[in-house]
């Protein structure tokens, strides 16, 4: 219980300290005091009914619940990713009244829809990475509404078993942040930019502003 009692605290502590990244016309803000005080609180109450909440959730899952394990390979920058080797499928649970989602093979993704400093938990290599490839697939295409995203992102977490605390705390910190992300994916599609690979590098080295600027790689 203190292991965990401290993962709690260090995820406070951890969002507590970020800025609206990516969010430089808005400005750095930090949440104030009782903002803070409401955020550890509701924590702490939710440490408490981990336990009971983690054993039912563990009893809902099963074969209507998955994460397929495509290939996220990373451009020469290790910046961007893409995905290879199948789409990366994500199902609800029963009772979860959310679509399937599908990222299809050639999503080229930045993994920027979640906040940087939650990477500590959620590894670009780790298994973990596939619930955020999701939510950046529906940051990106929008083709869901966000709070729908940010919902499956939750539902995600929790299937790749993800410490129920660290999840409640990323949902947060997307929930108040994610706003940026999306607007920035609606104004560089605008401008034309794409993220479907039509071709996949032979070089691993060559970063993804120089593959995505050579004319037919992108579709």
């Amino acid at each position: 219980m203190d292991t965990v009692r401290r993962k709690v605290l260090n995820s406070c502590v951890a969002l507590f300290a970020a800025p609206f990244m990516g969010c430089a016309q808005l400005g750095p803000r930090r949440l104030e005091s009782t903002e803070r005080k409401a955020f550890i609180e509701n924590a702490m109450l939710a440490l408490q009914d981990e336990a009971g909440k983690e054993s039912a959730a563990q009893e809902s899952r099963g074969a209507a619940a998955a994460l397929s394990l495509a290939t996220l390979i990373p451009f020469g920058d290790w910046d961007y990713y893409y995905v290879k080797g199948g789409s990366i499928l994500w199902r609800p649970n029963y009772g979860q009244s959310f679509k399937p989602v599908s990222v299809p093979e050639g999503f080229v993704t930045d993994l920027t829809s979640i906040p940087r400093v939650f990477w500590q938990v959620l590894r670009p290599e780790g298994r973990y990475a596939y619930a955020a490839v999701v939510h950046d697939y529906l940051y990106w295409s929008q083709v869901r509404s966000r709070e729908e995203s940010d919902l499956i992102l939750k539902y995600a977490l929790a299937d790749s078993k993800v410490d129920g605390i660290e999840r409640w705390a990323i949902y947060q910190a997307v929930d108040k942040l994610g706003q940026c992300a999306w607007e920035k994916n609606r104004r560089v599609k605008a401008n034309g930019e794409r993220r479907m690979l039509a071709k996949f590098p032979s070089d691993l080295s060559i970063g993804w502003e120089e593959w995505k600027n050579i004319p037919g790689n992108l579709r």
